[in-house]
Protein backbone atom coordinates (compact mmCIF):
# COMPACT_ATOMS: atom_id res chain seq x y z
CA UNK A 1 0.00 0.00 0.00
CA UNK A 2 2.51 3.10 -1.32
CA UNK A 3 -0.27 5.19 -2.21
CA UNK A 4 0.35 8.77 -3.20
CA UNK A 5 2.93 10.82 -1.21
CA UNK A 6 1.18 14.24 -0.37
CA UNK A 7 2.81 17.13 -1.90
CA UNK A 8 4.88 19.38 0.88
CA UNK A 9 3.03 22.16 0.42
CA UNK A 10 -0.49 20.46 1.55
CA UNK A 11 1.47 18.30 3.87
CA UNK A 12 2.30 21.52 5.54
CA UNK A 13 -1.48 22.08 6.48
CA UNK A 14 -1.55 18.81 8.45
CA UNK A 15 1.58 19.32 10.20
CA UNK A 16 -0.11 22.55 11.04
CA UNK A 17 -2.93 20.86 12.85
CA UNK A 18 -0.71 19.41 14.76
CA UNK A 19 -0.98 22.08 17.27
CA UNK A 20 -4.84 21.38 17.96
CA UNK A 21 -5.79 24.33 15.51
CA UNK A 22 -8.15 22.52 12.93
CA UNK A 23 -7.62 23.76 8.83
CA UNK A 24 -10.59 23.52 6.85
CA UNK A 25 -11.04 25.60 3.66
CA UNK A 26 -14.89 26.08 2.20
CA UNK A 27 -18.00 28.12 2.12
CA UNK A 28 -21.29 28.33 3.06
CA UNK A 29 -23.88 28.89 0.08
CA UNK A 30 -27.46 30.67 0.84
CA UNK A 31 -29.91 29.39 -0.94
CA UNK A 32 -32.51 31.00 -2.06
CA UNK A 33 -36.22 30.32 -0.59
CA UNK A 34 -38.01 27.65 -2.65
CA UNK A 35 -40.94 25.92 -2.56
CA UNK A 36 -39.43 22.79 -3.60
CA UNK A 37 -36.46 21.87 -1.02
CA UNK A 38 -33.93 18.87 -2.14
CA UNK A 39 -33.95 15.93 0.69
CA UNK A 40 -30.64 14.48 2.70
CA UNK A 41 -30.93 11.43 -0.14
CA UNK A 42 -31.11 13.61 -2.93
CA UNK A 43 -28.35 15.69 -1.55
CA UNK A 44 -26.26 13.01 -1.22
CA UNK A 45 -27.23 11.29 -4.56
CA UNK A 46 -26.19 14.58 -5.95
CA UNK A 47 -22.76 14.38 -4.08
CA UNK A 48 -22.82 11.12 -4.83
CA UNK A 49 -22.57 11.86 -8.49
CA UNK A 50 -19.88 14.22 -8.69
CA UNK A 51 -18.62 15.80 -5.92
CA UNK A 52 -17.46 12.91 -4.29
CA UNK A 53 -15.96 11.40 -7.36
CA UNK A 54 -13.46 14.25 -7.49
CA UNK A 55 -9.84 12.37 -6.90
CA UNK A 56 -9.40 13.38 -2.81
CA UNK A 57 -12.99 13.15 -2.16
CA UNK A 58 -12.49 9.35 -2.19
CA UNK A 59 -9.16 8.78 -0.79
CA UNK A 60 -7.58 9.16 2.67
CA UNK A 61 -4.52 9.44 4.50
CA UNK A 62 -2.18 6.55 4.91
CA UNK A 63 -0.44 5.04 7.77
CA UNK A 64 2.41 7.56 8.59
CA UNK A 65 5.04 7.33 10.94
CA UNK A 66 7.70 10.09 12.32
CA UNK A 67 10.11 9.74 8.70
CA UNK A 68 7.69 8.71 6.51
CA UNK A 69 6.00 11.30 3.99
CA UNK A 70 2.37 11.29 4.41
CA UNK A 71 0.37 9.33 1.63
CA UNK A 72 -3.18 9.67 -0.05
CA UNK A 73 -4.98 5.83 -0.42
CA UNK A 74 -8.06 4.97 -1.37
CA UNK A 75 -11.34 4.21 1.20
CA UNK A 76 -12.77 1.47 0.47
CA UNK A 77 -15.94 2.85 1.59
CA UNK A 78 -17.00 6.53 1.79
CA UNK A 79 -19.84 6.97 4.23
CA UNK A 80 -22.05 9.66 2.75
CA UNK A 81 -24.33 9.23 5.60
CA UNK A 82 -21.12 10.46 7.56
CA UNK A 83 -19.91 13.00 4.60
CA UNK A 84 -23.50 14.90 3.67
CA UNK A 85 -25.88 15.32 7.05
CA UNK A 86 -28.76 17.67 7.65
CA UNK A 87 -29.08 20.15 10.43
CA UNK A 88 -31.96 22.69 11.18
CA UNK A 89 -31.05 25.46 12.72
CA UNK A 90 -32.83 26.82 16.14
CA UNK A 91 -32.53 30.34 15.74
CA UNK A 92 -32.23 31.15 11.58
CA UNK A 93 -29.06 32.49 9.97
CA UNK A 94 -27.48 33.20 14.42
CA UNK A 95 -27.91 29.52 14.45
CA UNK A 96 -25.70 28.68 10.89
CA UNK A 97 -22.85 30.93 11.92
CA UNK A 98 -22.83 29.31 15.15
CA UNK A 99 -22.65 25.93 13.68
CA UNK A 100 -19.79 27.02 10.89
CA UNK A 101 -17.86 28.07 14.22
CA UNK A 102 -18.39 24.91 16.06
CA UNK A 103 -17.04 22.85 12.98
CA UNK A 104 -14.42 25.34 12.04
CA UNK A 105 -13.28 23.96 15.75
CA UNK A 106 -13.32 20.14 14.91
CA UNK A 107 -10.44 18.31 13.13
CA UNK A 108 -11.16 15.98 10.75
CA UNK A 109 -10.70 12.55 11.62
CA UNK A 110 -8.18 11.09 9.42
CA UNK A 111 -9.43 7.52 9.04
CA UNK A 112 -11.71 9.24 6.50
CA UNK A 113 -11.84 11.24 3.34
CA UNK A 114 -11.28 14.95 4.69
CA UNK A 115 -14.21 16.75 3.98
CA UNK A 116 -17.90 17.67 5.34
CA UNK A 117 -20.75 18.99 3.67
CA UNK A 118 -24.38 19.95 6.07
CA UNK A 119 -27.49 21.07 4.05
CA UNK A 120 -28.16 23.72 7.47
CA UNK A 121 -32.18 24.04 7.43
CA UNK A 122 -34.38 27.52 8.01
CA UNK A 123 -31.74 29.85 7.97
CA UNK A 124 -33.74 32.37 6.36
CA UNK A 125 -37.49 33.37 6.26
CA UNK A 126 -39.51 31.77 3.48
CA UNK A 127 -37.80 28.08 4.04
CA UNK A 128 -34.64 29.20 3.03
CA UNK A 129 -32.10 26.33 3.77
CA UNK A 130 -28.06 26.85 3.54
CA UNK A 131 -24.97 24.32 2.02
CA UNK A 132 -21.76 23.87 4.26
CA UNK A 133 -18.58 22.63 2.09
CA UNK A 134 -15.49 22.57 4.14
CA UNK A 135 -12.40 20.16 3.04
CA UNK A 136 -8.84 20.37 4.86
CA UNK A 137 -6.59 22.68 3.58
CA UNK A 138 -4.25 19.83 2.38
CA UNK A 139 -6.64 19.20 -0.21
CA UNK A 140 -7.09 22.42 -1.76
CA UNK A 141 -6.25 26.17 -1.74
CA UNK A 142 -9.39 28.79 -1.72
CA UNK A 143 -9.57 28.66 -5.09
CA UNK A 144 -9.23 24.81 -5.18
CA UNK A 145 -12.07 25.09 -2.88
CA UNK A 146 -13.95 27.06 -5.51
CA UNK A 147 -13.54 24.67 -8.24
CA UNK A 148 -14.19 21.88 -6.13
CA UNK A 149 -17.72 23.19 -4.88
CA UNK A 150 -18.86 23.89 -8.35
CA UNK A 151 -18.91 20.18 -9.37
CA UNK A 152 -22.15 20.78 -6.87
CA UNK A 153 -24.08 23.33 -8.97
CA UNK A 154 -25.44 23.80 -12.22
CA UNK A 155 -24.31 24.91 -14.67
CA UNK A 156 -20.62 24.79 -14.55
CA UNK A 157 -18.68 28.08 -14.69
CA UNK A 158 -15.14 28.94 -15.59
CA UNK A 159 -12.72 30.95 -13.28
CA UNK A 160 -10.96 33.87 -14.81
CA UNK A 161 -7.14 32.71 -15.22
CA UNK A 162 -4.51 34.55 -14.55
CA UNK A 163 -3.32 37.22 -16.82
CA UNK A 164 -0.29 38.74 -18.26
CA UNK A 165 2.88 36.65 -19.38
CA UNK A 166 4.90 34.19 -17.31
CA UNK A 167 8.29 35.06 -16.35
CA UNK A 168 10.88 32.68 -17.90
CA UNK A 169 12.96 30.11 -15.70
CA UNK A 170 15.94 32.81 -15.03
CA UNK A 171 13.86 35.26 -14.50
CA UNK A 172 11.62 33.27 -11.78
CA UNK A 173 14.87 32.00 -10.34
CA UNK A 174 16.14 35.59 -9.80
CA UNK A 175 12.62 36.54 -8.71
CA UNK A 176 12.46 33.51 -5.89
CA UNK A 177 16.39 34.71 -5.01
CA UNK A 178 15.19 38.39 -4.19
CA UNK A 179 12.29 37.35 -3.17
CA UNK A 180 13.65 34.94 -0.43
CA UNK A 181 16.60 37.76 0.86
CA UNK A 182 13.02 39.90 1.14
CA UNK A 183 11.77 37.13 3.93
CA UNK A 184 14.66 36.62 6.00
CA UNK A 185 14.55 40.22 6.39
CA UNK A 186 11.27 40.34 7.82
CA UNK A 187 11.85 39.29 11.14
CA UNK A 188 9.40 38.34 14.08
CA UNK A 189 5.56 39.54 14.48
CA UNK A 190 4.45 41.37 17.88
CA UNK A 191 3.36 39.17 20.73
CA UNK A 192 -0.22 38.57 21.07
CA UNK A 193 -2.03 38.01 24.22
CA UNK A 194 -3.49 34.72 25.18
CA UNK A 195 -5.83 32.86 22.81
CA UNK A 196 -7.86 29.40 22.32
CA UNK A 197 -9.11 26.78 20.40
CA UNK A 198 -12.48 28.22 19.96
CA UNK A 199 -14.19 29.95 16.37
CA UNK A 200 -16.79 32.39 15.94
CA UNK A 201 -17.55 33.21 12.16
CA UNK A 202 -19.02 36.50 10.92
CA UNK A 203 -20.06 37.42 7.37
CA UNK A 204 -20.11 40.98 5.80
CA UNK A 205 -20.92 41.93 1.82
CA UNK A 206 -20.97 44.30 -0.66
CA UNK A 207 -22.00 44.50 -4.23
CA UNK A 208 -18.67 43.98 -6.18
CA UNK A 209 -19.43 47.02 -8.32
CA UNK A 210 -19.63 49.48 -5.60
CA UNK A 211 -16.55 48.05 -3.29
CA UNK A 212 -14.86 48.54 -6.82
CA UNK A 213 -15.77 51.95 -7.37
CA UNK A 214 -15.19 52.95 -3.60
CA UNK A 215 -11.57 51.54 -3.90
CA UNK A 216 -10.86 52.89 -7.47
CA UNK A 217 -12.28 56.73 -6.17
CA UNK A 218 -9.52 56.62 -3.38
CA UNK A 219 -7.01 54.93 -5.94
CA UNK A 220 -6.18 51.69 -4.37
CA UNK A 221 -7.29 47.66 -4.76
CA UNK A 222 -10.42 46.02 -3.37
CA UNK A 223 -7.96 44.18 -1.63
CA UNK A 224 -6.27 47.29 -0.03
CA UNK A 225 -9.93 48.59 1.42
CA UNK A 226 -10.80 45.17 2.51
CA UNK A 227 -7.39 44.84 4.82
CA UNK A 228 -7.73 48.58 5.64
CA UNK A 229 -11.54 48.33 6.81
CA UNK A 230 -10.55 44.98 8.86
CA UNK A 231 -7.64 47.35 10.63
CA UNK A 232 -10.33 49.94 11.43
CA UNK A 233 -12.41 47.15 12.36
CA UNK A 234 -10.41 45.07 14.81
CA UNK A 235 -9.78 48.74 16.61
CA UNK A 236 -13.07 49.53 17.47
CA UNK A 237 -14.13 46.26 18.75
CA UNK A 238 -10.97 44.67 20.58
CA UNK A 239 -8.24 45.54 22.82
CA UNK A 240 -5.05 44.15 24.04
CA UNK A 241 -4.18 43.79 20.49
CA UNK A 242 -0.69 44.99 18.62
CA UNK A 243 -0.83 48.87 17.51
CA UNK A 244 0.44 46.88 14.20
CA UNK A 245 -0.65 43.51 13.05
CA UNK A 246 1.29 41.68 10.66
CA UNK A 247 -1.09 40.23 7.82
CA UNK A 248 -0.36 37.25 5.55
CA UNK A 249 -2.14 38.64 1.86
CA UNK A 250 -2.26 34.97 -0.17
CA UNK A 251 -1.59 35.61 -3.80
CA UNK A 252 -3.00 32.82 -6.14
CA UNK A 253 0.17 31.59 -8.28
CA UNK A 254 -1.52 28.75 -10.83
CA UNK A 255 -0.20 29.35 -14.34
CA UNK A 256 -3.11 30.31 -16.85
CA UNK A 257 -3.18 26.65 -17.57
CA UNK A 258 -4.29 25.53 -14.30
CA UNK A 259 -7.51 26.57 -13.99
CA UNK A 260 -9.29 24.94 -16.40
CA UNK A 261 -13.00 25.22 -16.84
CA UNK A 262 -15.01 22.05 -14.80
CA UNK A 263 -12.23 20.92 -13.17
CA UNK A 264 -11.30 20.94 -9.76
CA UNK A 265 -7.76 21.61 -8.86
CA UNK A 266 -6.07 19.86 -6.67
CA UNK A 267 -3.58 21.09 -4.25
CA UNK A 268 -2.23 24.36 -2.95
CA UNK A 269 -0.54 27.09 -5.05
CA UNK A 270 -0.56 30.04 -3.32
CA UNK A 271 1.86 32.40 -1.86
CA UNK A 272 1.86 34.99 0.53
CA UNK A 273 3.40 38.23 1.13
CA UNK A 274 2.92 39.80 4.69
CA UNK A 275 1.68 43.49 5.30
CA UNK A 276 2.47 45.44 8.58
CA UNK A 277 -0.95 47.10 9.15
CA UNK A 278 -1.60 49.91 11.93
CA UNK A 279 -4.47 49.37 14.37
CA UNK A 280 -4.32 52.62 15.98
CA UNK A 281 -7.00 54.00 15.17
CA UNK A 282 -6.13 56.88 12.36
CA UNK A 283 -8.87 58.61 9.98
CA UNK A 284 -9.69 55.83 7.40
CA UNK A 285 -8.69 57.60 4.77
CA UNK A 286 -5.19 58.39 6.68
CA UNK A 287 -5.07 54.23 7.26
CA UNK A 288 -6.13 53.34 3.35
CA UNK A 289 -3.24 55.00 2.01
CA UNK A 290 -0.93 53.80 4.74
CA UNK A 291 -2.25 50.12 4.06
CA UNK A 292 -2.07 51.12 0.26
CA UNK A 293 1.65 51.96 0.18
CA UNK A 294 2.64 49.31 2.44
CA UNK A 295 0.79 46.42 -0.10
CA UNK A 296 2.51 48.15 -3.11
CA UNK A 297 5.27 45.16 -3.02
CA UNK A 298 2.33 42.82 -3.49
CA UNK A 299 2.01 43.88 -7.15
CA UNK A 300 5.84 42.49 -7.24
CA UNK A 301 5.66 38.92 -7.36
CA UNK A 302 9.62 38.31 -5.23
CA UNK A 303 7.86 37.38 -1.97
CA UNK A 304 5.23 35.55 -2.83
CA UNK A 305 7.49 33.29 -5.60
CA UNK A 306 10.10 32.72 -2.89
CA UNK A 307 6.78 31.51 -0.56
CA UNK A 308 5.70 29.07 -2.97
CA UNK A 309 8.84 27.91 -4.07
CA UNK A 310 9.92 27.35 0.16
CA UNK A 311 6.37 25.43 0.23
CA UNK A 312 6.27 23.53 -3.04
CA UNK A 313 10.18 22.98 -3.43
CA UNK A 314 12.41 23.14 -0.68
CA UNK A 315 10.03 21.30 2.00
CA UNK A 316 10.30 18.19 -0.15
CA UNK A 317 14.21 18.31 -0.03
CA UNK A 318 14.39 18.13 4.10
CA UNK A 319 12.93 15.09 6.16
CA UNK A 320 9.77 15.06 7.13
CA UNK A 321 10.31 15.80 11.21
CA UNK A 322 12.15 19.13 9.54
CA UNK A 323 8.97 19.98 7.90
CA UNK A 324 6.62 19.37 10.88
CA UNK A 325 8.71 21.53 12.93
CA UNK A 326 8.89 24.30 10.20
CA UNK A 327 4.66 24.38 9.76
CA UNK A 328 4.34 24.69 13.38
CA UNK A 329 7.07 27.34 13.29
CA UNK A 330 6.37 29.84 11.20
CA UNK A 331 3.00 29.49 10.82
CA UNK A 332 1.76 31.15 13.60
CA UNK A 333 2.01 34.36 16.33
CA UNK A 334 5.41 34.55 15.89
CA UNK A 335 5.28 35.02 12.33
CA UNK A 336 1.73 36.61 11.43
CA UNK A 337 -1.22 37.61 12.74
CA UNK A 338 -3.96 37.03 10.86
CA UNK A 339 -4.62 36.06 7.01
CA UNK A 340 -6.67 38.11 4.30
CA UNK A 341 -7.30 36.41 1.04
CA UNK A 342 -9.75 37.69 -2.00
CA UNK A 343 -10.48 35.76 -4.40
CA UNK A 344 -11.96 35.54 -7.94
CA UNK A 345 -15.77 33.50 -8.40
CA UNK A 346 -18.19 32.86 -11.07
CA UNK A 347 -20.40 35.92 -12.51
CA UNK A 348 -23.06 33.55 -13.94
CA UNK A 349 -26.02 32.56 -11.87
CA UNK A 350 -26.39 28.56 -10.89
CA UNK A 351 -28.07 26.23 -9.00
CA UNK A 352 -27.75 23.66 -6.53
CA UNK A 353 -30.41 20.81 -6.70
CA UNK A 354 -32.73 23.47 -8.64
CA UNK A 355 -32.38 25.93 -6.36
CA UNK A 356 -31.01 29.43 -7.13
CA UNK A 357 -28.21 30.37 -4.76
CA UNK A 358 -28.65 34.02 -2.92
CA UNK A 359 -25.26 34.38 -1.43
CA UNK A 360 -21.37 32.73 -0.73
CA UNK A 361 -19.00 33.02 2.03
CA UNK A 362 -15.48 31.63 2.38
CA UNK A 363 -14.64 30.14 4.87
CA UNK A 364 -11.03 29.88 6.22
CA UNK A 365 -8.76 28.33 8.88
CA UNK A 366 -6.81 30.72 11.03
CA UNK A 367 -3.09 29.74 11.72
CA UNK A 368 -2.31 28.10 15.05
CA UNK A 369 -2.61 31.08 17.38
CA UNK A 370 -3.83 34.14 15.79
CA UNK A 371 -7.19 35.71 15.97
CA UNK A 372 -8.20 36.83 12.29
CA UNK A 373 -8.72 34.77 9.20
CA UNK A 374 -10.56 36.46 6.42
CA UNK A 375 -11.91 35.18 3.13
CA UNK A 376 -13.56 37.60 0.17
CA UNK A 377 -15.35 35.72 -3.26
CA UNK A 378 -16.71 37.29 -5.75
CA UNK A 379 -19.93 35.51 -6.60
CA UNK A 380 -22.75 36.79 -8.77
CA UNK A 381 -21.99 40.21 -8.76
CA UNK A 382 -21.31 40.66 -4.76
CA UNK A 383 -18.10 40.59 -2.83
CA UNK A 384 -18.93 38.05 0.22
CA UNK A 385 -16.86 38.23 3.19
CA UNK A 386 -16.22 35.63 5.63
CA UNK A 387 -14.81 36.44 8.98
CA UNK A 388 -13.23 33.41 11.49
CA UNK A 389 -11.81 34.58 14.79
CA UNK A 390 -10.60 33.33 17.79
CA UNK A 391 -13.61 35.12 20.00
CA UNK A 392 -11.25 35.47 23.30
CA UNK A 393 -9.79 38.64 20.92
CA UNK A 394 -12.11 39.09 18.18
CA UNK A 395 -15.77 39.40 18.32
CA UNK A 396 -17.15 38.01 15.01
CA UNK A 397 -20.14 39.34 15.03
CA UNK A 398 -19.22 43.05 16.00
CA UNK A 399 -16.28 43.37 13.53
CA UNK A 400 -18.49 41.83 10.93
CA UNK A 401 -21.23 44.72 11.75
CA UNK A 402 -18.17 47.16 11.51
CA UNK A 403 -17.15 46.38 8.00
CA UNK A 404 -20.92 46.17 6.72
CA UNK A 405 -21.62 49.79 8.34
CA UNK A 406 -17.80 50.92 7.17
CA UNK A 407 -18.67 49.83 3.45
CA UNK A 408 -22.29 51.71 3.90
CA UNK A 409 -20.86 54.82 5.05
CA UNK A 410 -17.93 54.79 1.93
CA UNK A 411 -20.65 54.24 -0.50
CA UNK A 412 -23.37 56.58 0.86
CA UNK A 413 -21.89 59.25 3.46
CA UNK A 414 -22.64 58.63 6.88
CA UNK A 415 -25.71 56.93 8.01
CA UNK A 416 -28.57 58.57 9.30
CA UNK A 417 -28.18 59.36 13.05
CA UNK A 418 -24.23 58.57 13.34
CA UNK A 419 -21.61 61.07 13.72
CA UNK A 420 -19.18 61.12 10.43
CA UNK A 421 -16.06 58.69 11.61
CA UNK A 422 -13.62 57.04 10.78
CA UNK A 423 -14.65 54.19 9.58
Amino acid sequence: MTGIVVPSADAFFLHVEGTGTAQHVGGVVALEPADRRPSIEEVRTLVADGFARLPRMHQRLGPSSRWRRLRWIEDEHVDLDWHVTEYRSPDGWAGLLRLIGDLAEQPMPRDRPLWRIVLVRDVGPGGADALVVLLHHSIADGIGAVLHTFSLFEPRPALPAPVGPRPGRLARAAAVAVGLAQLATDGPARPLPPGSLRREFGVAEVELEVVRRVAADRGVRVTDLLIALLADGVYAVSTGLPRTLRISVSTVVRTSDSVVKGDAVEGNAIGATMVKVPVDGRPFEELLAEVSARSERLRRSTRALAARFVMATGLRAVPEPFVRWFAQTVYGPRFLHGVVSNMPGPTVPMTFAGVPHHRVYPILPLAPGTPLSVGALSWGGVLGIGLATDPELIDAAALADHVNRALRRLWAGPLEGEEEASA
